[in-house]
C-alpha cells in the first residue's frame, strides 16, 4: 500500500495550539517572576503574609495544571488509540508507516477537541460538573477586570486566554500569584476608582449566563458549537475594559471614596453573579435527578456524580478544573479573611 502524505496542516494546528499555550503561560510567568524579584529586592510586599500567599497560589497553579492536563494528555492518547483501532487506523498500523503520518491522519479525521466538548455535555450528570465551569469563568472575568486595573497587571486578557486554552483554575491561580507579588493598589490612582458603564459588563455577563442555560437545550444540534463558544467570547469583555480618560479634577480623598464605592459595587455585582450561578446549578441538578431518578438515595446520587468524573478523560479534566476552582477561590477568600474589600484590592 502506498504511504499516505503527511498532513502538515493538521499537525501544525495541533502543535501550534500547544506552542501558543506555552507562550501564553510564559507571558504570565514572566510578569510574576519580575514582580517577585522586585518585591524581594525592595522588601515592599503589600502585606506581611503576601510572600506566603505567593507560594500557596504558585503551588495551587502547579496542582491545577497537573490535575487537568494529566487527563488532557490522557484524552489525546485515548483518542489516538481509538482511531488506531478503527478500520481506518488499522489500515495504517504497520511498522512501516511513520508515527508522524499516523498522527496527521488521526488529527485530520478526528476532531478531538470538539468531541471532548460534546462528551462533557453528553448527559445531565456530566453537565452537572461541566456547567459549573461557566459560572466560575463568568464571575472570575469581573474579578479579573477590576483587580487587573487596580494592581496594574499587564496583558490581563492573556490570563483569560490561558483559562480558555488550558484550564480556568490554572489561570486563576496564576493571576492570584500575580496579585500577591504586585504592589499595594494606589487608591488615589484613576484605575483604582474607575468602573465602566454598567451595560458594558452587565450585557456580556447576562448573555454568558443565558448562553450557558441554552447549552443543554441545544446539545448535539447543528449550532451547538456556536452556543458553546459564545460564553467563551463574552467573558473577555470585562477584562479588557480600561479608563480612556482621567477623572475630572477632584481631591485625593474624593477619589479614594469613589474607589470604596467601586469596590462595593463589584462586591454586589459578583454576589449577584454567584446567586445566578447557584440557580443555574440548581437547574442542572434538577436535570440530573430527572435523568437518574428523583427517588434515588443520596449516596447513589453521589456515586453517579463520582462516576461521571472518571467516565472519560475529557470529563475528568473538566471536573478536576471545577474542583480546583472551588479550592482556589476558597483559599483566596480565606487568605483575605473572607473580607470582600480586601479580596477585590480594596483597603
Amino acid at each position: 500500500m502506498e504511504s499516505p502524505p503527511i498532513h502538515y496542516r493538521s499537525l501544525f494546528l495541533f502543535f501550534g495550539y500547544l506552542s501558543l499555550a506555552l507562550f501564553l503561560i510564559f507571558i504570565c510567568c514572566d510578569t510574576i517572576y519580575l514582580r517577585y524579584q522586585a518585591r524581594q529586592r525592595k522588601h515592599d510586599w503589600a502585606a506581611p503574609k503576601r510572600r506566603a500567599q505567593f507560594f500557596l497560589f504558585t503551588f495551587l497553579a502547579a496542582l491545577s495544571l497537573a490535575t487537568t492536563w494529566y487527563y488532557m494528555i490522557t484524552l489525546f492518547v485515548h483518542s489516538f488509540n481509538n482511531w488506531g483501532t478503527s478500520p481506518e487506523g488499522l489500515a495504517y498500523s504497520g511498522v512501516d508507516v511513520p508515527l508522524v503520518i499516523r498522527m496527521g491522519l488521526w488529527l485530520k479525521k478526528t476532531y478531538v477537541l470538539q468531541e471532548a466538548r460534546e462528551t462533557v455535555f453528553e448527559t445531565p450528570t456530566r453537565l452537572w460538573w461541566s456547567g459549573q465551569i461557566f459560572g466560575w469563568t463568568i464571575g472570575w472575568s469581573l474579578f479579573l477586570g477590576l483587580t487587573g486595573r487596580r494592581y496594574r497587571i499587564p496583558y490581563v486578557w492573556v490570563y483569560m486566554l490561558v483559562a480558555q486554552g488550558i484550564s480556568v483554575s490554572f489561570a486563576a491561580n496564576l493571576f492570584f500569584a500575580a496579585i500577591t507579588v504586585s504592589q499595594r493598589p494606589d487608591e488615589h490612582h484613576v484605575a483604582f476608582a474607575w468602573s465602566p458603564p454598567l451595560l458594558y459588563e452587565l450585557a456580556p455577563v447576562a448573555l454568558s449566563l443565558l448562553d450557558t442555560l441554552a447549552v443543554p437545550i441545544f446539545a448535539y444540534e447543528k449550532g451547538f458549537m456556536v452556543i458553546l463558544l459564545a460564553p467563551h467570547l463574552f467573558v473577555f469583555v470585562p477584562c479588557v475594559l480600561r479608563p480612556m480618560i482621567s477623572f475630572p479634577s477632584r481631591t485625593k480623598d474624593s477619589k479614594a471614596q469613589q474607589g470604596g464605592r467601586t469596590t462595593q459595587r463589584y462586591a454586589v455585582f459578583i454576589n449577584w453573579v454567584a446567586a445566578a450561578s447557584v440557580i443555574l446549578q440548581a437547574y442542572f441538578t434538577v436535570l440530573m435527578l430527572q435523568d437518574i431518578g428523583t427517588d434515588v438515595p443520596l449516596g447513589e446520587v453521589a456515586r453517579h456524580l463520582l462516576d461521571a468524573v472518571y467516565v472519560h478523560p475529557a470529563c475528568s479534566s473538566v471536573s478536576w478544573d471545577v474542583i480546583m476552582c472551588t479550592l482556589s477561590a476558597f483559599a483566596w477568600a480565606l487568605s483575605h479573611g473572607f473580607n470582600a474589600s480586601r479580596m477585590l484590592g480594596g483597603q
